[in-house]
C-alpha cells in the first residue's frame, strides 16, 4: 500500500491510504509496511486527536522504535517529514544517540 499526506490552508494536515485493492482512505493516521503489525496496539494505545507537532514527532517515534524493535526488516535509523503551514522538515533520528536530537537534517 501507499500513505499519502499533505497539509492546506482549507483543511490543516491529512493522511490517506491506498491498500493493494486501489480504494482510498482517510484517516486520522496510517501505519504500514513489515513493521506495522507489530505495532498496531502501540499506535491504538497512544494516538490521540489534537496533538501538538513535539507530540506527534515523539508519537511517530515511539511507534518506530517499536516497529524496530519487533521487525528484523525494518530498518534502525527513523526518518520522517513533518509537514505544516511552513512547509515540510526533515528529521533523521540515529539509533547511536537513542534516536534523541533535534533530528532536523
Amino acid at each position: 500500500g501507499i500513505i499519502i499526506a499533505g497539509w492546506d490552508r482549507r483543511h490543516g494536515g491529512q493522511v490517506y491510504s491506498i491498500p493493494l485493492g486501489g480504494s482510498l482512505h482517510k484517516q486520522a493516521y496510517a501505519i504500514a509496511g513489515s513493521g506495522s503489525t507489530y505495532i498496531y496496539g502501540y499506535c491504538d494505545a497512544n494516538w490521540k486527536e489534537g496533538m501538538t507537532e513535539e507530540e506527534g514527532i515523539e508519537f511517530v517515534k515511539g511507534s518506530l522504535r517499536e516497529a524496530i524493535k519487533w521487525d528484523g526488516s525494518s530498518g534502525g535509523v527513523i526518518r520522517m517529514v513533518v509537514l505544516t503551514a511552513k512547509g515540510a522538515q526533515r528529521h533523521l533520528y540515529l539509533p547511536d544517540n537513542g534516536y534523541t536530537g533535534p533530528g532536523t537534517k
